[in-house]
């Protein structure tokens, strides 16, 4: 037999929803949004792009000796790097059930994310998120939200 739902049950369930959708707590879908920015940004690094997949301008002159021999731009020591993709004391990472925050403190960072026409330096866009990430992110936020309305 068929079960039956009396309004004021419905308004509930209806506004359990409304809740979770427009309030949606999601950590674990948020922290596995931050490994894949991340894994994404330390793979930026590697290739020498951007995270929309742009290329960086490249080095206009070799490194001087005792420097990374490595002609990526954005690699000679890995400081900025290693800020962005793990652990440090150049790095800021957070986690709320609404969101994700990762950042970098390194002093030059700026400098390389937006350019410097001053210091003659070129944009060379290290934080931001690719498409595949975004997609990620939408689909396990998507999903945990599914999984916490078929609990109400």
């Amino acid at each position: 037999m068929p079960e039956t739902i009396d309004s004021t049950d419905l308004n509930g369930f209806l506004q359990g929803i409304a809740d979770t959708v427009s309030k949606p707590d999601v950590p674990d879908a948020m922290q596995a949004a931050l490994s894949a920015t991340k894994t994404d940004l330390v793979e930026g690094f590697q290739t020498s792009t951007a995270p929309d997949g742009s290329a960086w301008a490249p080095l206009k002159r070799p490194r001087p000796p005792g420097h990374n021999p490595d002609p990526k731009p954005l690699i000679d020591f890995g400081k900025l790097q290693d800020s962005v993709g793990y652990q440090g004391a150049d790095h800021i990472e957070g986690v709320t059930g609404e969101g994700f925050t990762l950042g970098a403190t390194v002093e030059y960072a700026g400098v390389h994310q937006d350019g410097s026409k001053k210091k003659n330096i070129p944009a060379r866009p290290f934080m931001g998120f690719s498409e595949e990430v975004l997609d990620t992110a939408a689909e396990l936020t998507a999903d945990s939200i599914v999984n916490q309305i078929s609990k109400l």
